[in-house]
């Protein structure tokens, strides 16, 4: 049913050959449940050009003295970083995770990723499609998937060569931190795990503290344990 519906906006677009009168939003989407069902490799719109999965290294660990941490981090970035308030919408899908990211300024973005729920570094492939319209794009992701739970947090995002460090505190959970190394072309995952590492030791994060899982996973099973 889904791929008729594609189809069909796909023969539209071919025929009139412009994409000025499909909305963004309804653009993103499709990307995104292409991507879901693995035709991206075969299935193509005239005018859009649909970007390769990116990749970075990621770890998340549970934070006992955010000051503190807060500081090591402002001294290797050399900044007091940025302050961001995200409100995340989970959606069921088939595989993976997909979020609409709400940065309460008016614009958002569509995220779909794949990471592994292990501790320690690990690879995670994402691709991310911006909205200028978040409401909207959640009404009808909600519509057509339903939705799995919400995240709100406010990250302090720091910039420490080729990572990004998030100091979150999130809604419901308390304090974590977050690395994800954005990965060059170049490098290997063993490559990005080692910078991850070698972070993790600057920052002081012990191996006790890092966590699997998504931060919707743990409030789920926050949840489930009450």
């Amino acid at each position: 049913m889904c791929v008729c519906i594609y189809i069909y906006i796909y023969i539209y677009i071919l025929f009139n050959n412009t994409l000025k009168f499909v909305p963004q939003p309804l653009i993103s989407v499709i990307f995104i449940l292409l991507n879901l069902n693995q035709y991206t490799d075969s299935f193509h719109l005239p005018g859009y050009q649909y970007r390769a999965m990116l990749s970075n290294v990621e770890i998340k660990a549970k934070v006992t003295d955010p000051v503190q941490l807060a500081e090591k981090a402002a001294q290797l970035s050399q900044s007091q970083g940025t302050i961001i308030r995200q409100y995340d919408t989970f959606f069921n899908c088939s595989r993976g995770r997909l979020k609409l990211r709400d940065l309460q300024n008016g614009s958002g973005q569509l995220i779909f990723y794949e990471r592994p729920d292990t501790d320690g570094p690990k690879l995670c492939r994402y691709s991310i499609s911006p909205t200028s319209d978040p409401p909207s794009l959640r009404a009808v992701l909600s519509d057509a998937l339903g939705v799995k739970g919400e995240v709100r947090k406010e990250r302090r995002l720091f910039l420490i060569g080729q990572t990004r460090v998030h100091l979150d505190t999130v809604e419901g959970l308390g304090h974590y931190m977050e690395l994800e190394v954005v990965m060059r072309p170049e490098q290997t995952v063993e490559e990005g795990q080692q910078v991850a590492e070698d972070l993790m030791e600057q920052l002081g994060v012990s191996k006790e503290s890092l966590v699997t899982g998504a931060y919707m996973d743990l409030l789920l099973k926050g949840q489930a344990d009450t």
